[in-house]
């Protein structure tokens, strides 16, 4: 694995020519059409590409009158999965003032919520509350921050309190597990997450650039089995059961890519 910054300025063009040629295509879609996701998927569709990824896809994608929850590891995590569900971002407040980011997500009606203000909760699941109703899907990322993917973080669960809301109670709830497996067919060990996960300190643009420079990345992504919200107590099981779901998958993968990497360095020194 080696880094190139001609081919981090190979692929930037293409990239700016990407979403200037797709977002004024959204735009109108959207007026005219009445499609909000038509060109948002190919947008992002693009972007995976472009950004040299390869998504591998697994479960079943419910299609409309659900909240997807995901473990939240990069940036990348918006293209990946823009690029395959029709929904409608949650995001921190703090994304507004990322460059490209803060329009692309603009544009995508991606909801701000402040998670700092807990007086503003009640009107935040009352706007997403508002938005599943209106026919919208969305995706929360209740982490509150992304880490370098080798294990989930607590969830926050005060948006889980939609699954208190009578009026969305039969909607439905589904878990999604993401997994960054291989950097250039190089299954991913610890010192390899920083080249993809976006965490801490780390500042956007010299990461996104320097991730351009790199060759094929692998994610898997698996939608697990949807849920009711009413087969939910509170928000805090509703919590608590979206965490359990994706951080045992998180732990299979990163087994099984630990084997992975065991299998390569025995059949090098077989060598």
């Amino acid at each position: 694995m080696l880094y190139s910054p001609l081919l981090s300025t190979l692929r930037i063009l293409p990239v700016i020519f990407w979403v200037m040629f797709c977002l004024p295509l959204h735009m109108l879609s959207s007026y005219f059409f009445k499609n909000d996701f038509l060109f948002y998927n190919i947008l992002f569709k693009g972007l995976v590409k472009l950004f040299g990824i390869k998504v591998k896809v697994s479960g079943k994608i419910e299609k409309k009158n659900v909240l997807f929850v995901s473990n939240h590891i990069s940036y990348l995590d918006i293209f990946i999965l823009g690029s395959s569900t029709k929904a409608i971002f949650v995001a921190k407040s703090e994304i507004k003032s990322w460059p490209i980011i803060n329009k692309i997500a603009a544009i995508g009606k991606t909801i701000f919520v402040e998670r700092s203000r807990a007086m503003t909760i009640k009107d935040q699941v009352e706007v997403l509350s508002n938005a599943l109703k209106n026919g919208k899907n969305l995706i929360l990322f209740p982490e509150g921050t992304s880490s370098d993917g080798s294990k989930v973080l607590p969830f926050k669960s005060s948006l889980f309190g939609l699954s208190d809301l009578y009026s969305i109670r039969k909607f439905k709830i589904q878990p999604i597990s993401i997994t960054y497996s291989k950097i250039d067919g190089v299954p991913v060990e610890r010192k390899f997450r920083p080249f993809f996960a976006w965490f801490g300190n780390m500042d956007l643009i010299t990461h996104a650039w320097q991730f351009l420079g790199l060759g094929l990345c692998e994610v898997n992504v698996h939608y697990h089995k949807s849920v009711p919200l009413n087969f939910f107590n509170s928000r805090k099981e509703a919590s608590q059961y979206c965490f359990n779901v994706i951080s045992e998958q998180v732990g299979v993968n990163f087994k099984n890519i630990e084997c992975q990497e065991k299998i390569k360095l025995y059949e090098f020194k077989l060598l």
